[in-house]
């Protein structure tokens, strides 16, 4: 009886020991890896995200899988350390991944990705397209294709919508950008301006808000998928404070993850969001409402 007491005890110490390990191993850290081999002359994009607690949500993955569609090569730069186990989920998805503090939000995400970028030649291909994308948005549609192929070849940098807060300018969430932009030498000159600010609002107000005419400044030409002329009749400025509106009568493919935050007026019901994704765009739903239970958000009671 001793004998057997002495081996389950040991068995349990084994076990412990190895929940240790694990729990060890799957703290946050910084992570620099390369998952697959760069291709200059595919479409390229650098993907700025955020966790406080080093995972990423299923939105995300989501996201990643419709972008990778149209951009082969996708630059990971979230500012904050990973988990191991999370860095696996995006793997099949990511060219490069960089996860470490730097505390200059999505431009220095931005600024990152596009130096590594630089440094791996992809100023030499005259042909593809640099998208800049982030996690603040939500996949609605089921693929980011249309929003492409609405592109103006007329135009040398895009767009999903534009905002008259402090200047008319793009929304940097989802950007695209024609060869002779980003090649042109202001282009990394704006990005390597890009240093740590006291919080997010200030870092929108120096570097996204600018942005739009600084480029049109060196003569280049920009549209947006949503025209801002088009939604006048909103009041505010910004207008994914209306996100019902712009899902319901002007297809937008991505929706503001801040309507379930306090962070952005929203002038339309929550209720009617939750209700409109959940009938239009399962996928979308289901992966918001898995994110907000992860982080405990009181706007869940709005899904009723």
């Amino acid at each position: 009886m001793k004998r057997y007491i002495k081996i389950l005890i040991l068995a349990l110490f084994v076990l412990v020991l190895g929940l240790v390990f694990v729990i060890r191993e799957d703290k946050p850290k910084e992570i620099i890896k390369d998952y697959a081999s760069f291709d200059p002359h595919q479409n390229t994009a650098i993907f700025a995200a955020y966790s406080s607690d080093g995972t990423v949500s299923d939105y995300v993955i989501t996201y990643l899988k419709s972008l990778k569609e149209i951009a082969p090569n996708i630059i990971y730069i979230t500012d904050n350390p990973m988990k191991q186990s999370e860095a696996k989920k995006i793997k099949p998805y990511v060219t490069h991944l960089e996860a470490k503090r730097h505390e200059e939000y999505d431009w220095g995400s931005y600024k990152r990705g596009f130096n590594w970028l630089i440094q791996r030649g992809f100023l030499g291909n005259v042909s593809s397209l640099l998208f800049f994308a982030n996690d603040s948005t939500l996949l609605v549609e089921k693929s980011l294709k249309p929003v492409i192929d609405k592109f103006s070849s007329d135009a040398d940098f895009y767009g999903i919508t534009a905002n008259q807060d402090g200047t008319y300018h793009l929304q940097s969430y989802f950007l695209v950008f024609r060869p002779q932009v980003y090649t042109h030498r202001a282009f990394a000159d704006y990005l390597n301006q890009v240093t740590k600010q006291r919080d997010g609002l200030t870092v929108a107000y120096r570097y996204e808000v600018p942005f739009t005419l600084y480029l049109r400044g060196l003569g280049f030409t920009s549209q947006t998928y949503i025209p801002y002329e088009n939604l006048s009749f909103l009041p505010l400025n910004d207008k994914n404070c209306y996100p019902l509106t712009l899902l319901s009568k002007y297809n937008l493919p991505l929706l503001k993850m801040r309507t379930f935050t306090d962070r952005l007026d929203v002038q339309e019901s929550r209720r009617l969001v939750f209700q409109w994704l959940k009938n239009n765009a399962p996928q979308a739903y289901k992966d918001l409402i898995k994110h907000l239970e992860h982080i405990h958000s009181s706007y869940l009671k709005d899904n009723r």
